[in-house]
C-alpha cells in the first residue's frame, strides 16, 4: 500500500488562541510518501519508528487490535522537517490512513487525523489539504478538535511557487518549544484579526477565484506580514530571525510576488505567474540560498495506490 501526499504553505494564523484558524495551500512538492508491505511482524524505518508506534498503537486502541500489526512501514520520501512545510502532518496522516487501508479499515476522516493521526490542533490546513487539495481556509467560532474547512480553492494550473531556506543554519521551531512559544505570546487585538480577516476575505479568497495573479500575491504577502505580527515577541519581528528577513527582503528586491515565511519558517515562498517567471528568477540566486523546491499549487487529494 502507498500512499503519497505534497507538502503545505502556512500563510499565517488568524488568531494567536484557539480557535486559531488560518489559510495555506498544498504544493505538489516536495512530496511525502509511505510504503507499507507484509512482514512477519511490526517494523518500521528508523527515522519515523517512534511516530509510527504511536499512531499504530492508537489505532490498536480505537479498533481493538491486541498488539500491533504484522507489517513494514517505509518512508520512500518526505521534505526536510521543521522547515515550515507542515511535514509532520503529511507524514503523521500518510502512515495512519496507509495502516487503514493495508487492514482494511474503514475509519472517519476527522477520527483518522485528531485520534489516530493526532493532528489538527492548532492548524487545520494540512488535514484538509491532505484529503482535498486547493488552496485551504479554515476557521471555526469557538475551539473545535479540528477547524471545519470554509473554503476550498484551485488556483490556476500555470502558477508556480518556489520554496527556499537560509543556507545558515537557523533554530527550528516544533514540540515543546511551540507549545513555549504559543503560551508567551500576547492575544491579538480585535483590530488585528478583522485586519487579517479583511484581507482574507475581500482580497485573497476572490483573488483566487478569479485567478487575480497580482492581487493574490500582494495580499498573501501582506497578510503573512501582519500574521507574522503576532509572533514578533518571540521570534523578533514578523519573521524567523534575521536570515529570513534578508532573504524575504531580497527576493522582493529580486521580483518575488506574495512573499512570505511558511508558519515558524525557516522556509520562504514566493509566486509566480508562470514557469517561465520561476526560471528567470532562480537564474542567480545568491549562493547563500537553498532551494527546497520549485512547485505548483497542489488539486488533488492524496494518492492510494494497492501494488500487487
Amino acid at each position: 500500500m502507498r500512499v503519497t501526499t505534497g507538502a503545505r504553505l502556512h500563510f499565517g494564523l488568524l488568531d494567536t488562541a484557539a480557535p486559531f484558524g488560518g489559510v495555506g495551500v498544498m504544493v505538489d512538492q516536495p512530496a511525502t510518501e509511505i510504503v507499507v508491505r507484509p512482514n512477519a511482524a511490526f517494523v518500521a524505518d528508523d527515522s519515523i519508528i517512534g511516530r509510527a508506534t504511536k499512531i499504530v498503537t492508537r489505532l490498536c486502541h480505537h479498533v481493538g487490535w491486541d498488539g500491533l500489526p504484522a507489517c513494514q512501514i517505509n518512508l520512500v520520501a518526505a521534505p526536510p522537517s521543521h522547515c515550515g512545510l507542515g511535514s509532520g502532518t503529511q507524514l503523521s496522516m500518510a502512515i495512519a490512513e496507509s495502516i487503514c487501508a493495508f487492514f482494511d479499515v474503514d475509519i472517519a476522516a476527522e477520527t483518522l487525523a485528531v485520534e489516530i493521526a493526532g493532528r489538527g490542533k492548532r492548524s487545520a490546513i494540512g488535514v484538509h489539504g491532505y484529503y482535498a487539495g486547493g488552496l485551504i481556509d479554515e476557521r471555526a467560532d469557538s475551539p473545535t478538535d479540528l477547524n471545519p474547512l470554509n473554503h476550498r480553492i484551485e488556483l490556476p494550473e500555470s502558477w508556480r511557487v518556489i520554496v527556499m531556506r537560509p543556507k545558515a543554519e537557523a533554530t527550528t521551531i516544533s514540540g515543546d518549544t511551540e507549545i513555549e512559544q504559543f503560551s508567551a505570546l500576547k492575544l491579538a487585538t480585535a483590530e488585528a484579526k478583522s485586519n487579517l480577516i479583511h484581507i482574507l476575505d475581500h482580497e485573497i479568497l476572490p483573488a483566487a477565484r478569479a485567478a487575480d495573479f497580482a492581487t493574490f500575491a500582494s495580499s498573501v504577502q501582506r497578510y503573512n506580514y501582519a500574521s507574522g505580527m503576532f509572533f514578533a515577541s518571540v521570534q523578533g519581528g514578523p519573521y524567523h530571525g534575521e536570515d529570513v528577513a534578508r532573504l524575504i527582503d531580497e527576493t522582493i528586491g529580486r521580483g518575488g510576488h506574495g512573499v512570505g515565511q511558511s508558519s515558524w519558517g525557516p522556509g520562504v515562498f514566493a509566486w509566480f505567474e508562470s514557469a517561465g517567471d520561476l526560471e528567470r528568477f532562480t537564474d542567480n540566486l545568491p549562493a547563500d540560498v537553498d532551494v527546497i523546491a520549485k512547485t505548483k499549487p497542489k488539486h488533488q487529494p492524496r494518492s492510494i495506490e494497492i501494488e500487487s
